[in-house]
């Protein structure tokens, strides 16, 4: 029983850590997309996990990973960009310029 009861946690934990691999490759493509039509250089080529939050409407709950990254815009490192990814729901970027935020679904 033990023995099973321990298989159980390993499948979730690798299960788990799939999905975070996943979705940081998922978010890490979607930033590079987004700041190469916007002009902007993704700083080390990197997405780093932000939050781990609880997303949909109020029948279908499902939960959702933040990344945030770093990039650079003629010369000037900005921090604060976002990506948000959950299942059943398009990658959204989130860029904060000058002149107001960039939305991007991917």
């Amino acid at each position: 029983m033990t023995g099973l009861l321990l298989f159980i946690l390993f499948l979730f934990a690798a299960l788990s850590w799939w999905r975070l691999l996943k979705g940081k490759e998922l978010a890490r493509q979607a930033a590079t997309r987004a700041c190469h039509e916007h002009g902007l250089l993704l700083m080390d080529d990197t997405v780093v996990l932000d939050a781990i939050q609880l997303t949909g409407d109020e029948r279908v709950k499902t939960y959702g990973l933040r990344y945030r990254f770093e990039f650079v815009h003629e010369g000037i490192l900005r921090k604060g960009g976002k990506v948000l990814v959950a299942a059943g729901s398009p990658t959204t970027v989130i860029i904060p310029t000058s002149s107001g935020q960039v939305i991007e679904e991917i």
